[in-house]
């Protein structure tokens, strides 16, 4: 675990403030608590609620103990989260609606024996099973290692699910506030116009809607501009004592109000926390929970890509590393003993754990602190809980929707780019229109959609000029150079790299086709080198190019290809055949295959027989003749030794040579072939280096010797001679280094 000590100066804070700062947070957590009871309980089980307040907080309670004694050394401070909470009061509508749909359709047959499942137990195992879930998957990959899983999700389509994770929590933010029948879900499992759905809001509770709108614009207004720590439990706390001031100037009574339902309870019952969840096990519709599995799983999935967002931010607010996995594992283990408890999931806050960093405080001190306000709440609070104002808990519920809208619909305009920014208001869209599930599923399309065309985009072709930049290292005569360069329509070059798949193929295809139809070559070499994989697409359409090239006259030469990659060729019918589809190990071999059979053509040969291999190299002056001393060598024989002392030089008059070295780990790599002309052993003659390679003959071959004494004899002795010697030697040298400043030129292109 790369962790650095923890800083001393957040602990400097003395324990008042340390005190204080897990007040504050125990308040935020209660009122967050209340708010996703209400989101989820208030719809359709309004009744209820007052139980569902009491599971989330000890919920709330649970989490901001369990977390402080596992991560808050780091700094960490955790809470009941609203992202898979919004999710959540779609599961637990959808269960509660079908739980209720069974009762109504026996009461209609007539079944007096017909045991209803309680609603209310029903939503409670849907929250088991949900926080579980997410428990279970916190673990599995934190367990494996597997915390980067997050990378893999296009950051737009992250942020489309988080945009319209804040619509449902606007949405239900409302129905908290103004306690409507209307839930997230209603429009659509009711079969009711989008608009009408809400129609009962502005005809009935108005004021309710716009006090919670208000106060959630406040909140989100001074957040974004007063960015101060203590600005939320601040503007909470002047929102409850606006509505007190309210009460006091329309000379209303505390009677009036709870009866105009502006106010959370009364509740019946003093007890806000009982043990639902065991009672869940026998009494719920589990039928009912299973039925939601599409949703449930929605939850899981939003609570996943949130904690391992949430925990990146909290090591870029911490200015520290987490380790994701440990953290992954932590929160896994709440999430489980908090599920079984009816709990609601939970994790990494950020806002929370800003707080205590900002204040300087001891993180684990101060959650161990929060821990207890809402377990005083449980135990003494029911009366107290119920006078809270629902405008308040839903305003809260509106300012963290708005907070995730306003985040990715017009923070991120100019950091993302516009078709990714696009894909954000795509997913929102669909959230609003067609509910959360569609939008799920329509961001994970746009996310296959947004990599086929990234990846479509890049450049996977590289097209390579035979001849003057592209050759192989095979070393000839000037002669032959040249003749190779009036060569260069005759080999197409095309270098592929990275994944060939179904975005890509078309354009490689289009991109054969228009050179072939430009200027047919004789030899087209596919150079697969960097390439990694290849699809059934993309075997297609190298099966269409071995037809093109059967149709057009020319072979295509597959160099560098990968085992895997060939067998998937060969499974296609990309095989090797004479004259029409070769295989070499790589370009270099490719493109000796292309060169010889160049030069072995008709005009080729002519001029090799009115300057047979055996002749001068081209160049070399002629009245070194008499200094040169012809030695013969077989196949295998070596010339030079790689570290031996600089010496003579050789001039290649017939066979082949190659230049060989061994690496470090004692593999033995070809450079270069040497053809008949060509000078070798020049470079150290001038350096005074030892050598670099082998020079080993791979076929009978002669050689002619100029001796290091000879040139200083010839130096002291004939120095015009010498200095001929000199100029072709270094002629050589230029042209050399000429070619292979053009290939480093196409390299770096």
């Amino acid at each position: 675990m790369s962790e650095r000590p923890v800083v001393e100066q957040r602990r400097t804070a003395s324990w008042l403030a340390t005190t204080a700062a897990g007040l504050i947070i125990g308040a935020v957590e209660v009122v967050l608590a209340i708010a996703f009871a209400a989101l989820v309980f208030g719809g359709l089980l309004g009744g209820r609620m007052p139980d569902g307040i009491g599971l989330y907080l000890g919920a709330a309670a649970l989490t901001l103990g369990f977390l402080a004694w596992r991560s808050g050394s780091h700094g960490v401070v955790g809470s009941v989260q609203d992202a898979p909470a919004a999710i959540l009061a779609g599961v637990a509508g959808i269960a509660a609606a079908k739980a209720k749909d069974l009762a109504t359709i026996a009461r209609q047959a007539g079944l007096k024996d017909y045991d209803a499942p309680d609603v209310f137990l029903t939503v409670v195992a849907a929250t088991m099973v949900v926080t579980i879930l997410c428990g279970v998957v916190f673990l599995v990959i934190g367990r494996y290692r597997l915390g980067s899983l997050v990378r893999f999700v296009p950051y737009p389509v992250v942020g489309g699910f988080l945009a319209g994770t804040g619509w449902l929590l606007f949405k239900s933010g409302v129905n908290a506030a103004t306690n409507t029948q209307v839930h997230p879900l209603y429009a659509l499992t009711h079969d009711v116009g989008f608009f009408a759905a809400f129609e009962s809001l502005f005809k009935y509770h108005l004021g309710q809607l716009l006090a919670a709108v208000v106060f959630g614009v406040v909140l989100l207004i001074a957040v974004r501009v007063i960015k101060r720590p203590l600005v939320i439990p601040a503007v909470i706390g002047i929102g409850l004592l606006v509505f007190v001031v309210g009460m006091v100037v329309t000379g209303s009574s505390l009677d009036e109000v709870r009866a105009d339902r502006w106010l959370l309870g009364p509740f019946e019952s003093a007890r806000l926390w009982q043990p639902w969840s065991f009672r869940a096990i026998t009494g719920a519709d589990w039928s009912s929970v299973l039925q939601s599995w599409a949703a449930i799983l929605d939850a899981v999935f939003i609570a996943t890509i949130a904690i391992l967002l949430n925990i990146s931010g909290s090591e870029v607010l911490l200015d520290r590393d987490l380790e994701t996995n440990d953290e992954l594992q932590a929160a896994g283990t709440l999430n489980v003993v908090s599920g079984a408890l009816g709990g609601v999931p939970a994790y990494h806050a950020l806002s929370l754990t800003a707080l205590a960093d900002r204040m300087k405080v001891d993180a684990r001190a101060a959650g161990l602190i929060a821990a207890v306000i809402p377990l005083a709440a449980i135990l003494f609070g029911a009366s107290v809980v119920g006078l809270i104002p629902r405008a308040i808990v839903g305003g809260v519920l509106v300012f963290l929707g708005l907070s995730f809208i306003v985040e990715w619909t017009w923070d991120k305009r100019h950091v993302l780019p516009r078709l990714e920014y696009w894909v954000v208001w795509v997913i929102l869209i669909g959230v609003i229109v067609w509910g959360f599930r569609v939008g799920v599923v329509l961001g994970l399309v746009l996310a296959v959609v947004l990599f086929v065309f990234n990846y479509g985009r890049v450049e996977l072709v590289r097209e390579a000029a035979f001849g003057a930049t592209y050759h192989s290292n095979v070393d000839r005569p000037a002669s032959e150079r040249a003749e190779l360069r009036t060569y260069a329509d005759q080999v197409q070059i095309i270098r592929l790299s990275g994944f060939v798949f179904f975005g890509s193929t078309n354009h490689v295809l289009e991109v054969i086709r228009r050179r072939v139809e430009e200027a047919p070559p004789r030899f087209l070499v596919l150079d697969l080198w960097r390439v990694s994989g290849v699809d059934s697409s993309a075997v297609v359409s190298f099966s269409k190019v071995a037809r093109l090239a059967q149709a057009t006259g020319f072979e295509v030469i597959f160099t560098g290809v990968a085992e895997p990659v060939r067998t998937q060729l060969a499974r296609g019918g990309v095989t090797e055949t004479d004259g029409l589809v070769s295989f070499e190990p790589d370009l270099d071999r490719g493109l000796e295959r292309c060169e010889e059979a160049l030069l072995a053509a008709p005009p080729s040969v002519d001029a090799k027989a009115e300057h047979p291999e055996g002749g001068s190299p081209d160049g070399l002056p002629a009245a070194l003749a008499a200094h040169l001393e012809r030695l013969g060598l077989e196949a295998g024989d070596v010339l030079i030794h790689q570290d031996d002392p600089p010496g003579d030089i050789y001039v290649l008059e017939s066979g082949r040579l190659g230049i060989l070295t061994t690496t470090p780990e004692g593999m033995r790599i070809r450079l270069r072939t040497l053809r008949p002309g060509v000078v070798v052993g020049e470079v150290t003659l001038y350096t005074g280096v030892h050598r670099t390679a082998d020079v080993v003959a791979e076929a009978p071959s002669v050689v002619l010797r100029i001796g290091r004494d000879s040139i200083e004899r010839l130096e002291a002795e004939e120095p015009e001679t010498a200095a001929m010697l000199h100029r072709w030697l270094a002629t050589t040298l230029a042209e050399r280094l000429t070619d292979t400043m053009g290939v480093v030129d196409a390299l770096l292109d």
